[in-house]
């Protein structure tokens, strides 16, 4: 192919190659977008002449080529930014005043949200991926948890957004009962960089969000991939290595909560919602962590 092309890029065409990059299938991508095959293969093409380079290989399957990579990437923006635009008018003409309301959470907020009103869904993924769905649109409601200095903004807030703290405590070493520093009153993490921490993603005070905030190479012990707080509890306390907790709550059994002295941080629940919104919207808002 030689240069490319430099007309107008149709956004279904961005769609396509993202659906099928998604389900490694034209076809598959035709039925789940409601295309013809026919339509899909001449999005693509379309594209790739756009480039000026293949975007995709055909065989032995369908995968993004270096440059279909980048493309893509490019294409998820600009559809999120449309998604955004479409959900941003409905917001201010009102057109979706009695739609069912979209709820993002992180798994360490979910038992949070009200069960009462008109949902449409509930959606449990990471804080990245909650706050993206309400910037996007795809969800009116976010409820995300984080590590913070005091005063300092969780990642994915915004000017266009109100938030509300839920909650806010200040954040400790989660260690067995029997470490020798579990008798502290406060730590400082730079003394237990070389401690085992174990290698947490998703987790309500996970390591890597611990480790970001405070600007801190820690090294990891086990590595865990799911979100439950029992499980990490059992970890610690197996000797597997350390982990953040809040230190407002008392420690489970065999195991003991020092707050951090240094650096000071917090973790904190928010719940956000774009302004202007809908009455319903915020009437889902305002119930996040009250009883259901």
């Amino acid at each position: 192919m030689g240069q490319g092309d430099t007309g107008p890029v149709d956004t279904r065409a961005l769609l396509s190659l993202a659906t099928v990059v998604e389900t490694g299938s034209f076809s598959r991508a035709a039925r789940s977008l409601g295309f013809t095959q026919s339509a899909v293969s001449q999005h693509i093409a379309g594209l790739e002449k756009t480039a000026g380079t293949p975007l995709l290989t055909r065989r032995p399957t369908v995968a993004p080529t270096p440059a279909g990579r980048e493309f893509l990437r490019h294409a998820r923006q600009i559809l999120a930014h449309e998604q955004a635009a479409r959900a941003a008018v409905a917001r201010v003409t009102g057109r979706d005043a009695n739609a069912p309301v979209s709820v993002a959470v992180t798994p360490g907020t979910e038992h949070l949200v009200p069960v009462t009103g008109r949902l449409a869904a509930v959606v449990v993924d990471d804080a990245a991926a909650a706050a993206a769905a309400l910037t996007s649109g795809r969800a009116d409601v976010a409820v995300v948890d984080g590590i913070a200095a005091p005063g300092d903004p969780l990642p994915g807030s915004g000017p266009d957004l109100v938030v509300r703290v839920v909650a806010e405590a200040p954040v400790g070493a989660l260690l067995p009962a029997d470490h020798p520093l579990a008798g502290r009153e406060g730590l400082d993490l730079a003394t237990l960089t070389d401690a085992r921490w174990l290698d947490t993603s998703g987790t309500a005070c996970s390591t890597s969000d611990l480790s970001s905030a405070a600007r801190l190479r820690l090294r990891r012990g086990a590595t865990y991939t799911g979100t439950s707080a029992e499980t990490v509890a059992a970890l610690v306390r197996a000797g597997h290595g350390l982990h953040a907790a809040p230190a407002t709550t008392g420690a489970p059994a065999g195991l003991a909560i020092v707050p951090l002295a240094a650096p000071r941080l917090v973790h904190r629940i928010e719940v956000r919602v774009h302004a202007p919104t809908r009455a319903a919207v915020l009437a889902v808002a305002d119930a996040v962590g009250t009883a259901r």
